[in-house]
């Protein structure tokens, strides 16, 4: 209806029907309360109903969620490619489902449990004991009523407690933990041939009838590109931020509500010396490169300057700042590296510290403490953040007033001249045809308006679009399609683009060639040197640890099944259009007392797993013995 509406809206004869249907829409009431619970219900579980009311709290707190990962604008037609409305409908299925089915086992969380949870959180602490006006001001800036809150947290506290009743049993035995172990460290080393297209350019034969049968076989791709032409009314955030600023006590309101966020964790500023290593190396590489950094070691403990002797000996790209890896928390280094410079004092500097990069000298040159930064040092943040929000609401609401009183008018032009004639002076900006690669400069900073502009016919008016910097109402003036160019017009374009995909068919051909020659029981060396071609080697790498590797990701992840037994892989691998053939060259057992140390990590990993995945089967049994229905009238 509403795109009915956009495209007819430069039509009179709508304009008393269109002022007819907003009198009905004021003296009916959009959306009316209906007491018939089945009516208003998205779903029922097992009798228990789920109402359009949550459904839609559900689906808002999805959007929001979505836009704000993708900046405040969600692509278009995302939300139908993820069928998002039936993601919330399992969402709150399974809520009810987790509900119903802990209530049969005897799980539950009393009101009691529920407040002393509350009360432990520190963000609604003050000087150490609750404070509820704390506690109402968070939430309110949160835009959340203190019933949806405890609702929330009733439900998290009956999924952990669902979760550590299930995960009695999901007892991890030391068999298995030593499987996993194995699985993770078993070391492997590979071999490899890659073909890359840029080898087979030269050998693409290019005639006038490959290059013209290439031509017609594509032709859409050398079209022109379709043109647009349009009017349009533009809410800048900047022209509503004058009097969007806010004052100091929304500042505090809401820097009390987000103060986790300005939370820092400990941090320690460090310089290290680094003498490579790598899987491969010999025996006496090893010694030697074992020797240098206890040379060096010898040397910091003589009093020479470490930044010095990190310039001079490390094979890191930080040498030239003497090694200086500046300010970093736990997380943001490899582990052992982590646990050394994190059990250190401040000046200290370290034994010799080996990780899969090699060997290290760690000094500690400063200790950040964890803080919480105070108001003053987020202020012009907040009230940044603040005046935008607040520029954003106004300059919708201009938009959204803007935009019913273009619809009664009945045309864009009507609205302009009306708006002009009581002395507001509403201006519309006209471009002149331009393609989506190259907007007018008004629209150069906002993609979603240029975008939206080429999804319009002509004569029709957009909805209100967000764009990067505003909002904006667009009429689109002209349209011109694309045209077909002939051949000598694109022949460059053509003739690049033929070399290009003749020379991927050339280099997956030469692949297909050598892996079949290997299937049928050659040598990966010996057929790569009869054909002229490199072989390359990984270091032996493990799924815990195959960084080193220059094989892409996936290609490693499939090739680590291979074995003696099974030495190549069963096609050729192909990533951004060069292919590979992988085969097993050697393979080395885990070294076991690497075990001891990573027991732990690994039981808690799938300790965990095993608990989610008992979960995630209880509850899909609890669906198949459960009456769901869905009214797909309300979605």
């Amino acid at each position: 209806m509403l795109g009915l509406f956009r495209r007819k809206a430069q039509s009179p004869t709508l304009q008393f029907t269109i002022l007819i249907i907003i009198l009905v829409f004021i003296f009916w009431g959009v959306g009316r309360n209906d007491n018939n619970a089945s009516i208003n219900a998205v779903a029922t579980v097992n009798g228990e109903t789920i109402s359009f009311r949550d459904y839609q709290k559900q689906y808002d707190q999805t959007i929001t969620s979505m836009r704000d990962q993708f900046g405040g604008s969600l692509p278009s037609g995302l939300l139908e490619q993820l069928n998002v409305k039936q993601q919330v409908i399992n969402k709150l299925v399974q809520s009810a489902l987790l509900r119903q089915g802990a209530q049969k086992i005897g799980i539950y969380v009393s009101d009691q449990e529920l407040q002393n949870a509350i009360k432990e959180m520190p963000a609604f602490q003050n000087n150490g004991f609750f404070d509820v006006n704390q506690y109402e001001q968070i939430l309110a800036g949160n835009r959340m009523t203190v019933s949806q809150f405890e609702e929330g947290m009733r439900y998290d506290l009956l999924s952990a407690k669902v979760l550590d009743h299930l995960g009695r049993f999901g007892h991890v035995s030391p068999a298995a933990l030593q499987d996993i172990f194995n699985y993770q460290y078993r070391g492997l080393k590979l071999d490899y041939v890659s073909f890359s297209p840029d080898a087979y350019k030269d050998k693409v034969e290019k005639t006038d009838a490959l290059l013209s049968a290439f031509f017609e076989e594509n032709k859409t791709k050398y079209q022109t590109a379709p043109q647009v032409k349009i009017k349009s009314l533009q809410f800048l955030f900047t022209d509503f931020a004058k009097d969007s600023a806010p004052d100091d006590e929304a500042v505090q309101k809401y820097y009390q509500a987000n103060i986790d966020s300005y939370s820092l964790p400990e941090r320690r500023k460090a310089r290290h010396i680094l003498i490579k290593t790598t899987a491969t190396d010999s025996a006496e590489q090893k010694a030697a490169k074992r020797k240098k950094i206890d040379e060096i070691a010898a040397e910091i403990k003589a009093g020479k300057d470490f930044a010095e002797l990190a310039k001079k000996h490390s094979e890191d790209t930080s040498a030239k700042q003497g090694g200086d890896l500046g300010l970093f928390g736990r997380g943001q280094m490899i582990k052992p590296f982590e646990d050394a410079v994190f059990a250190m004092k401040e000046g200290q500097t370290s034994d010799v510290v080996e990780t899969t990069f090699g060997l290290h000298l760690i000094k500690l040159d400063k200790i950040e403490a964890a803080k919480t930064q105070s108001l003053d040092e987020v202020k012009a943040a907040i009230i940044a953040k603040l005046t935008l929000d607040a520029s954003k609401n106004k300059a919708f609401q201009a938009a959204n007033e803007a935009y019913e009183q273009i619809i009664v008018a009945g045309s864009l032009a009507k609205y302009s001249e009306s708006q002009a004639a009581n002395g507001n002076g509403a201006k519309i900006i006209e471009s002149e045809l331009f393609t989506q690669q190259n907007p007018p400069k008004d629209l150069q900073g906002s993609p979603e308006l240029v975008k939206a502009a080429f999804t319009l016919n002509k004569g029709e008016l957009s909805s209100i679009i967000e764009g990067g910097q505003g909002y904006a109402i667009l009429l689109v003036d002209d349209k011109i399609p694309p045209t077909q160019q002939e051949l000598s017009a694109v022949r460059g374009t053509v003739e690049n683009d033929f070399v290009a995909a003749e020379s991927i068919k050339l280099a997956k051909q030469a692949a297909e060639a050598l892996h079949a020659k290997i299937k049928e029981g050659g040598n990966l060396a010996q057929e790569a040197k009869t054909l002229g071609l490199e072989v390359e080697s990984t270091p032996f790498i493990s799924r815990a640890n195959n960084s080193e590797a220059k094989l892409p990701g996936q290609i490693i992840q499939d090739a680590l099944s291979l074995s003696e037994q099974n030495p190549l892989l069963e096609k050729v691998a192909s990533d951004n259009n060069t292919f590979y053939v992988v085969a097993y060259n050697a393979s080395q057992e885990p070294d076991q007392t690497l075990f001891e140390a990573k027991k732990g990590e690994l039981e808690t990993k799938l300790s965990q797993e095993r608990k989610n995945d008992l979960v995630t089967a209880w509850i899909e049994t609890l669906r198949q013995k459960s009456k769901i229905t869905t009214n797909e009238k309300i979605l």
